[in-house]
């Protein structure tokens, strides 16, 4: 069993695929950790001085050897994976795609409690926002097996049973 978790960042992706490992009992993975294990000292680094091109082939260059070398995992992807068509097709071909949806507002919210990124337009934050989250968005439903609404942020405790209900009916 392969899963995926995907979603806009600050949607839970890595919060959310370590709870699913352990009830699942299998083994938790993340896009950047893996960069990391591969000689990457910092992601965001290597964003901003390689650009995004050299990043999505890294990205996929280490999710692909993650892939090859391992048959039960939940893996976490970095918000941008949208934006990378060949990690999402490995991903498509390779097991089933969990699209973690969050209301818009509250992850910019989110997001910008930690500064303005470097993806967005510092002059006009909420637009530039709204349309990464709109393509980004588009392209999670397209590829994604299961859509899981977490709606506003709240304890998760108090979504497990119905999130790991979703992700069982599918597998």
């Amino acid at each position: 069993m392969r899963l995926f978790i995907t979603g806009v960042k600050h949607s839970g992706k890595s919060t959310w695929a370590r709870i699913i490992a352990a009830r699942l009992g299998v083994e938790r993975a993340d896009s950047d950790e893996l960069m990391l294990a591969r000689g990457i000292k910092s992601v965001r680094e290597f964003y901003k001085s390689e650009g995004p091109e050299a990043f999505m082939k890294a990205e996929l260059d280490a999710v692909s050897s993650y892939i090859s070398s391992h048959d039960d995992f939940v893996l976490s992807l970095g918000g941008g994976a949208a934006d990378n068509k060949a990690l999402m097709d490995l991903i498509a071909s390779s097991g089933t795609l969990v699209y973690l949806q969050r209301d818009e507002d509250l992850l910019l919210k989110r997001i910008l409690t930690h500064g303005i990124p470097a993806f967005l337009d510092a002059d006009d934050v909420e637009a530039s926002f709204h349309r990464l989250f709109v393509r980004r968005d588009g392209i999670y439903r397209e590829y994604a097996d299961i859509i899981i609404d977490l709606g506003p942020y709240r304890p998760v405790e108090s979504q497990e049973d119905e999130v790991m209900r979703r992700i069982q009916e599918v597998l």
